[in-house]
């Protein structure tokens, strides 16, 4: 059997097909292009997602992302999501040049079960030629999930932006 077998161009053909159906989608024309972080998120920070470099990737603690990948799992979720009514808010900057850190609360009601969770998370990002080209952050939806058994409380209106709600007991020795 050569190279040139069915498999292989079955297997082409699955990836072009994947390839056209998850093509990123057009640009949004963008009204000032800077690489200041401080410029940058007054403009799109709202709206980051529209506004991806070309060579984007995306850093989460369940693991990685680009735009393909991100279009992708928009077009799967639209239609079966997980959570819905997602809410963020609080939101506070740092800027470094075309670095920046954000912390931030949000919340999502679950499909499932209507059970409303409250987290907050912090990421970092970098800006190149006007567009997000990096994106980490860190969360993994364990205070929700920990929320959701009854095991976590929900954070307090006015309370610091912490990985976890100041009413939380730990019940595990912290580590040294």
């Amino acid at each position: 059997m050569n190279r040139f077998s069915l498999f292989p161009r079955l297997a082409l053909l699955v990836v072009l097909a994947g390839a056209a159906h998850c093509r990123a989608e057009e640009p949004k024309p963008m009204k000032v292009m800077t690489n200041l972080s401080s410029e940058w998120i007054p403009l799109y920070g709202e709206k980051w997602w529209d506004y991806y470099h070309p060579d984007y990737e995306g850093f989460f603690p369940g693991g990685r992302s680009n735009r393909i990948h991100d279009l992708y799992l928009s077009r799967v979720r639209r239609n079966n999501p997980l959570t819905v009514d997602w809410k963020i808010f609080n939101r506070k900057y740092v800027y470094d040049g075309e670095w920046f850190a954000v912390e931030w609360f949000y919340r999502a009601t679950h499909v499932e079960d209507g059970f409303q969770q409250w987290e907050a998370t912090l990421g970092i990002g970098r800006i190149k030629e006007g567009r997000m080209v990096l994106w980490t952050e860190y969360f993994d939806d364990n205070v929700g999930n920990l929320q959701r058994m009854g095991l976590m409380p929900f954070y307090e209106a006015d309370e610091p932006l912490y990985p976890w709600p100041k009413g939380a007991v730990l019940k595990l020795p912290y580590r040294p």
